[in-house]
């Protein structure tokens, strides 16, 4: 089961890095993703878009800094519009 896990801002970031190792732990079936694990070089916004096309949950690190950032928004919206 792929897991996006959305961050914005230092507080929100440690929060998303803790709960991909807890959840790589926790479930093995489970592949977790932030935006830090994408490769240096890569297109992040292609990288990100197809993460968020193909992951089936969202969890999103929100913070009372981050309610209205943008890319929380962004991601909120596009994972929402998942099928299943």
């Amino acid at each position: 089961m792929k897991i996006f896990i959305s961050w914005s801002g230092n507080d929100s970031k440690a929060i998303a890095e803790f709960l991909k190792k807890w959840i790589e732990q926790i479930i093995q079936a489970a592949e977790p993703w932030i935006s830090v694990d994408i490769e240096k070089g890569k297109k992040w916004n292609s990288e990100i878009s197809e993460k968020l096309e193909n992951s089936k949950v969202g969890i999103f690190c929100v913070t009372k800094e981050n309610l209205n950032s943008p890319w929380i928004l962004f991601e909120a919206g596009a994972i929402s519009k998942t099928e299943d």
